[in-house]
């Protein structure tokens, strides 16, 4: 295995693990304040402080140029808000439990993304692997009732969105080398967040006060710096060396790690459907993993962002 496959494959279960743990932090954060002032003060804290950090690094016009701010806005639009739009009012509409299972929707785009538009190659080996990893997880989180509403729609919507955003990431990073992964993660939630900020000032839900308060000022400096700014710049770190489709279905894992988390914190022992669907999971992973990333043609992405 080639040396950039393998610092992405690291990446992606770096990403895993934080991505893991984060239903825990924002169950926890959405239950002192709204979801949407937790979204949107999340995101702009990670993305202010990824500002500083690309102020001291001397890149940080580059979120400004001409050239590339409409991508870098589209990304922050789909990314954050617009993906936060549909999941938090799709979860209104539905259960948990369905929302967890429709969310391993996102390989599949990530499939379909990846051939069309990245012009990148998918073998059946890696389909067939793909649905290994989606079949495992969906044992894992298996329920007995499973019921569609309207609200399943909106939650099928929120990994296209994230895809979406991914789309753009991946072109700018392999057609401009001067985009890196911190500087899209930046973007993304910078950008995303002031969205966010507009709407929830608009709809009037914003608390300030809430600010003052040491308990909620802690949550949201640990999910904006680690949820958002350390999770997406590792995220992106990933998918600059691995094939989406490939970098998608793997950390596509990560509700397992986040059962397993809660179970541990919780002194409970998994049952049957969390075992076997965790060695599923393995399976799939050990076959993706030796999958090497490629693409169609030599000259990928040809056509440069204008």
């Amino acid at each position: 295995m080639e040396k950039k496959e393998k610092e992405g494959i690291i990446f992606v279960i770096i990403t895993i693990f934080i991505a893991g743990a984060l239903p825990i932090i924002i169950k926890y954060g959405t239950g002192l304040i709204n979801p949407l002032f937790f979204a949107t003060f999340s995101s702009l804290i990670a993305g202010i402080f990824l500002l500083v950090l690309s102020v001291l690094k001397g890149n940080w016009k580059i979120l400004f140029n001409k050239r590339y701010f409409p991508f870098l806005l589209l990304i922050g639009f789909f990314g954050i808000t617009l993906s936060n739009i549909c999941f938090f009012f799709g979860v209104t509409l539905t259960s948990g439990i369905n929302s967890s299972i429709l969310l391993q929707i996102e390989p599949l785009y990530a499939i379909i993304i990846g051939y069309i538009l990245l012009n990148e190659k998918i073998t059946l080996k890696q389909i067939f692997f793909t649905f290994v990893i989606i079949l495992g997880t969906l044992v894992v989180i298996y329920r007995e009732e499973f019921k569609v509403n309207w609200g399943d729609l909106l939650v099928l919507l929120t990994p296209l969105c994230w895809q979406t955003a991914h789309f753009f990431s991946k072109r700018l990073m392999t057609t401009h080398k001067e985009i890196t992964p911190m500087l899209i993660a930046t973007a993304r939630t910078l950008y995303g967040g002031i969205f966010l900020l507009i709407l929830s000032n608009a709809k009037g839900i914003n608390r300030y006060d809430k600010l003052g308060v040491k308990g909620i000022l802690l949550i949201l400096l640990f999910q904006g710096i680690i949820g958002f700014a350390l999770h997406y710049s590792i995220w992106y770190e990933a998918i600059k060396r691995l094939n989406l489709s490939k970098a998608t279905a793997l950390v596509s894992v990560y509700p397992t790690f986040s059962i397993a988390l809660a179970r541990f914190i919780l002194k409970e022992v998994p049952n049957f459907y969390q075992l076997a669907g965790f060695g599923v999971i393995l399976l799939g992973i050990f076959g993706l993993s030796r999958i090497k990333s490629e693409h169609r043609e030599k000259n990928v992405l040809k056509n440069s962002v204008a």
